[in-house]
């Protein structure tokens, strides 16, 4: 569609609490009255995922925007035709983004420059100053190097991740910190901050207790699990996704605000399921590394239930390979902290993967 036809068609009615942001069915509607939240949801590129959602709460003059959409021909358009249909007054506006991947945190630039405050939590911050520099990049090469990938392939899905992170201070976008435990506040409402590691080691959530309301970014979904990839090696991503989930399932959320899709039952279930889900690809590692004793990460990713086109690896695209070689490496560091397995590397300097037994 063109330019002239998305202009025409924004801002129509599309049911109750609901307008059009163009003539594609981009969206934004009220999920919530109390407190006031509206839904936007915005165009996802290179992944399975089809969209993302930013959050707009609202009370009086007040407004707090929950995550900032990925950057997108369209969706800083989109983005600022919500907030102009909801009377948004910049100047009374804060942008919280609960992680730094790109999708979440890709149009900060256009808020702030619109007068919009940004603010991040402080583990976000830690974040975007460990994983949006090219020692992390260079980092994650060697490490899929170590467990058997090819240089080629390990630069290539390392380049391809780290496109998608964000940091804010070398591409000087304004923001402030907020710790964890502290609160932001909309007009009547005040939002805990609360981490959530796992998804990246900084995730945070909003939390707001009086109506049991959570603003969960990437921490639980249920259109998907979550993807955990590695961190540096001794660093145990899935133990730390874990506990996130165990705590989460003990909060008694009610009502969640999801980075992508939307609440389809109870969250402590969902979250309850999650860890048996990550338990079970655990545990089918375990398996494949007591059948084959010895295997390299690399050689062990299609034993770990992946439904994955393993015939087609080379055709894969290169963002699925990271998620699928990613979270396999994450799981095996996950083996190795709780004692299950044990890595040793060969003359060549590859990892290998022994069952501790």
């Amino acid at each position: 569609m063109d330019g002239d036809a998305r202009d025409a068609d924004w801002g129509q009615g599309c049911g109750e609490n609901c307008f059009t942001l163009d003539g594609d069915d981009f969206t934004c509607s009220r999920v919530l009255d109390e407190p006031e939240v509206w839904r936007v949801e915005l165009l996802m590129h290179d992944t399975f995922l089809p969209s993302v959602n930013a959050f707009v709460v609202r009370d009086g003059a007040e407004t707090l925007v929950v995550d900032a959409g990925t950057s997108d021909d369209f969706n800083d358009t989109r983005l600022m035709r919500a907030l102009i249909g909801l009377g948004v007054d910049p100047e009374r506006t804060t942008l919280l983004c609960t992680h730094a991947h790109m999708d979440h945190a890709g149009l900060a630039r256009e808020l702030s420059e619109a007068g919009v405050r940004v603010v991040i939590p402080d583990g976000v911050l830690a974040d975007m100053r460990r994983l949006a520099v090219p020692a992390w990049r260079d980092e994650m090469v060697a490490r899929m190097q170590a467990e058997g990938a090819s240089q080629a392939e390990s630069a290539e899905l390392a380049d391809v991740i780290w496109d998608h992170a964000v940091n804010f201070e070398t591409e000087k976008i304004a923001f402030s910190t907020v710790a964890a435990g502290e609160t932001l506040r909309c007009g009547r409402w005040a939002l805990e901050v609360v981490p959530t590691p796992g998804h990246t080691p900084g995730h945070c959530a909003l939390w707001e207790p009086c109506t049991r309301t959570a603003f969960l970014g990437d921490a639980v979904l249920f259109l998907c699990s979550t993807c955990i990839g590695f961190w540096s090696e001794g660093e145990d991503a899935i133990g730390a996704q874990l506990a996130t989930l165990r705590n989460l399932s003990e909060m008694g959320v009610e009502r969640a605000l999801l980075g992508h899709g939307l609440q389809e039952g109870s969250v402590a279930e969902r979250c309850l399921a999650n860890i048996a889900h990550h338990e079970r690809r655990s545990a089918r590692a375990l398996a494949a590394i007591r059948e084959v004793p010895g295997s390299t990460g690399y050689e062990l990713v299609p034993a770990m239930g992946w439904r994955a086109p393993f015939e087609h690896w080379a055709e894969t695209p290169a963002l699925t390979r990271w998620f699928l070689v990613s979270e396999s490496i994450a799981h095996l560091d996950h083996l190795v902290a709780t004692g299950a397995v044990r890595r040793e590397p060969d003359a060549a300097g590859v990892s290998r993967y022994f069952a501790a037994e």
